[in-house]
This record gives structure tokens, C-alpha cells and sequence, in this order.
């Protein structure tokens, strides 16, 4: 599969990352699961991304990432391998990739072919589904 890049900055991501191809490699293999192209690339871009211009629309109304977590093959606190074992109800199959300002997960959701995006909503344990696919996800994104 090609990689799919991004103009990350046009998002008013700022750069830094320490992600390479062998921490990829191990929390992919950690996870049991092939993480989508494009994610890859953001995180490589910048590894706990906090977009300026993130605000997306959902079933019921709309929301805005605040950050991304933090991309680690340990599962310190905030890690997405740490909110990938600890949120009650989460459904099978959903990966928490970054939260809303509320505290809703923003999650990848593998029970889809294309690894659609979902938001969970902890307190009520119901997710909302947002886009087909990440990239779809990211076309989602303004002020």
C-alpha cells in the first residue's frame, strides 16, 4: 500500500515526533492490528498532535479534537496503548486514537474493512459514528 502523506501543517499541526518504523512496527504488532496509512503519517509528523483546525461534525451536532495521544510502544499514562486497555465499555474492535474537548474518545473502529472513525462517548458508553475512514475523517477537519 503506497504511503499516504498529508500537509500536516495546514492543519496548524506544529512538527515533532520521535515515532520510526520500529515503534510502528511494535505497537501494531502489540495492538494486533495494521493501523491506517495516514494516521501513521500524522503521528510521524507529529507524535501527540494537538490540530488547531479540528472541528468536525457528527449525528448529533459537532465537536473538536484537542489532542491526540501520545504514540509509544509502552503504554505509559495518555499512550494510546494505555487508553487502548483501560476504558470501560469500550466496544470491541474500537481503538482510541485522541479525545474532544468533553473527554469523548475519537476512535478507529477495525470492525469496519475501511477502519472507519467513531466517537465514544464514556459517560454513556454509545459511539457516534463520524466518517468511513480515517482520510475521510481528515477531509472532516476545519475551524
Amino acid at each position: 500500500m503506497p504511503v499516504l502523506t498529508m500537509d500536516w501543517n495546514s492543519f496548524a499541526i506544529e512538527p515533532g515526533s520521535t515515532v520510526t518504523d520500529a515503534v510502528i512496527a511494535q505497537v501494531q504488532q502489540q495492538l494486533g492490528v495494521l493501523l491506517p496509512a495516514l494516521y501513521l503519517d500524522l503521528v510521524r509528523y507529529a507524535d501527540a498532535a494537538s490540530p488547531e483546525v479540528s472541528c468536525f461534525s457528527y449525528d448529533l451536532g459537532e465537536t473538536c479534537i484537542s489532542e491526540f495521544f501520545t504514540f509509544s510502544a509502552q503504554a505509559q499514562p495518555y499512550s494510546l496503548l494505555w487508553y487502548a486497555q483501560r476504558v470501560p465499555g469500550l466496544p470491541a474492535g474500537y481503538l482510541p486514537i485522541a479525545r474532544d474537548a468533553g473527554g469523548w474518545l475519537i476512535c478507529l473502529d477495525f470492525n469496519s474493512p475501511s477502519v472507519a472513525v467513531a466517537l465514544f462517548d464514556t459517560d454513556a458508553r454509545r459511539s457516534h459514528w463520524v466518517a468511513a475512514h480515517f482520510p475521510g475523517f481528515v477531509q472532516l477537519w476545519r475551524e
